[in-house]
């Protein structure tokens, strides 16, 4: 598998359609194909969809991809019916038209606009759904995205382009591995990059995430693969870099600002990590 889907960093994304859409059980809702590949971040409602033979809930938050051919249906609940933000994209080579469904193969088929597909295996891999609820910035970049092909802008296909594309490859991660975003470790982080010179105070970081001492450290490795303590080294080593670099302050001066009692305790953890004295460095 992290062969197949380690080939998405060679796809140049483009978009052929992208908008907020309302479902309510209309026909063409319950046999559909794609032309290209679909993603749908079901924004309210609830239902079901069914590919592939299998069947899928949908709810707030749920993103689903679909590779381009596969028959798909939607079921929707009829008292809370659904609406998405769809985006509908070409992987490889940019088709030029916006049209990205058909409903009746062979009659309503057009080969021409079928998307190019280098490395299918990929793709299915990625099919399905997934839920980005707990991870509100992927869903936030996913929206920008939508809204912003929508506007007229100079270097418009450029900047949505680079952001689908980085946006894919964090999707990608996210099927690929436990090293995901959770925005509870998040706001940790960032207390962390606030004020790298405060003593840890775990006490305060459990209250913040609402976790146990357990949970935090687990989720914690799981999303930097370090553990808080060592996370937080690699702040203060980098923010000391940067300061020797950039700032007049004294060396000792740099070293009592990010937490450090011991000037020469901090020379020995600085020369650890980048193989250098930050006198050295200084000098240079």
């Amino acid at each position: 598998m992290m062969q197949e889907m380690s080939s998405i960093v060679s796809i140049t994304p483009s978009i052929r359609a992208a908008h907020y859409f309302s479902y309510s059980g209309r026909v063409k809702e319950r046999n559909r194909f794609g032309y290209c590949c679909a993603f749908h971040l079901i924004d309210k409602g609830m239902g079901t969809i069914h590919m592939n033979g299998r069947s899928y809930p949908l709810r707030r938050g749920t993103l689903l991809f679909i590779p381009p051919g596969v028959n798909h249906s939607f079921d929707i609940s009829e008292t809370q019916p659904i609406s998405a933000y769809d985006m509908y994209c070409d992987f490889y080579l940019k088709k030029q038209t916006m049209i990205h469904l058909y409903f009746d193969p062979p009659r309503d088929f057009d080969e021409d606009l079928m998307s190019v597909v280098e490395d299918k295996k990929a793709l299915d891999s990625l099919m399905g759904v997934i839920q980005l609820s707990g991870y509100p910035e992927m869903m936030q970049t996913f929206i920008q995205i939508v809204r912003l092909n929508r506007v007229a802008i100079h270097f418009k296909d450029e900047i949505v382009n680079s952001l689908l594309y980085s946006w894919i490859l964090q999707l990608t991660n996210l099927k690929l591995s436990d090293n995901i975003p959770d925005y509870r470790i998040q706001k940790i982080i960032d207390l962390m990059e606030q004020l790298p010179g405060g003593h840890p105070p775990y006490q305060h970081w459990l209250e913040q995430c609402h976790l146990k001492k357990s949970q935090f450290y687990s989720l914690f490795r799981k999303m930097t693969g370090l553990s808080p303590k060592e996370y937080l080294v690699r702040i203060k080593m980098q923010r000391a870099y940067a300061m020797i670099h950039e700032s007049d302050q004294s060396i000792t001066s740099i070293a009592e600002n990010l937490g450090y009692s011991s000037i020469h305790y901090f020379s020995k953890q600085f020369s650890e990590y980048f193989g250098i004295a930050p006198s050295e460095l200084r000098k240079r």
